[in-house]
């Protein structure tokens, strides 16, 4: 019989769920909003142990063997993968707490942006032979993962793929891991409001104004995606992943917006050996990519 898998993606705003099968086959996604505001951590901490007992007895009413469980959120991990450790200035009363000691049950716990990156990985590049992967979140902040030699690389104090923190400007803001003017400020959407003087509260609005020929929108969306494209053509040269994957809420939301600029900032700053250009795409599983690598996730840790 087939064994399943459920993986809980947790966010600022939304838990999402998925449930696969012991082939990768895609049952169910689910979500519910997060409430994390405040002191309402048992809020949802109590939401996510219901999906959790929900769902084991569901599903072992159709199996001998138990339910598997990935959680994933934003954080560092902890090393035997079992709680987020640090987790600055988000979800309050998630850093050590323990799945598995509180509901005595076997649960894995793997940084968001890892799950998202090993999602988009599993489904949809494995087949294609690739092994060397890349993967970026644009979204409130700047998250990501790596794939080497086809194994998620997690790193020491798994910290890896925290792309959004590398520096490229020594004299900008400082975001909260102490970094100046970081990927994540000059992309991400907790900052828009502060680099434009105030004139977007969001991506949104900024790309929106962009589409519509505001002279000022298009000078600061295209000093984004300047950024940007400078931060990918560093991580090639480091890196070198055969393709690069961008996914999150803004790569969404812009679409072409982001990636035609994005190609010509690439053509100009972009390293290429003989010519080869690396691919980047866009990401298809869209928000459930967290919760779709939780579930991988503890699938690999069966």
């Amino acid at each position: 019989m087939k064994k399943h898998y459920l993986g809980i993606d947790i966010g600022g705003t939304q838990i999402k769920w998925s449930v696969i099968d012991s082939h990768g086959h895609l049952l169910e996604k689910q979500q519910i909003a997060t409430e994390a505001s405040g002191n309402s951590a048992e809020t949802w901490r109590s939401k996510i142990t219901n999906i959790i007992l929900t769902k084991s007895k569901e599903y072992a009413d159709r199996i001998r063997h138990p339910l598997s469980i990935g959680i994933s959120a934003p954080g560092l991990v902890s090393a035997d993968n079992r709680m987020i450790c640090s987790m600055p200035e988000r979800l309050q009363g998630i850093e050590n707490f323990n799945w598995s000691t509180e509901l005595d049950k076997n649960i894995v716990v793997i940084n968001d942006g890892h799950a998202a990156c090993l999602a988009e990985y599993e489904m949809e590049y494995v087949s294609k032979g690739v092994k060397h992967f890349l993967m970026l979140t644009l979204g409130t902040g700047v998250g990501g993962g790596i794939i080497i030699d086809s194994k998620l690389y997690q790193g020491n104090l798994q910290r890896a793929g925290h792309v959004g923190h590398m520096t490229l400007d020594s004299n900008g803001e400082p975001t909260m891991t102490n970094m100046p003017g970081s990927l994540e400020y000059w992309v991400g959407n907790f900052s828009v409001a502060e680099r434009t003087g105030g004139r977007y509260q969001s991506v949104h609005e900024l790309v929106d104004a962009y589409k519509l020929g505001d002279k000022l929108a298009g000078e600061l969306w295209l000093e984004s995606v300047k950024k940007l494209a400078v931060s990918l053509a560093s991580l090639n040269n480091i890196l070198s992943p055969e393709i690069i994957v961008l996914g999150g809420g803004i790569t969404s939301g812009a679409g072409k917006s982001l990636l035609k600029p994005l190609k010509r900032f690439m053509d100009e700053y972009e390293w290429r050996p003989d010519g080869y250009q690396t691919p980047i795409k866009e990401a298809v599983l869209g928000s459930y990519a967290g919760a779709i690598g939780a579930a991988l996730f503890a699938k690999k840790s069966d």
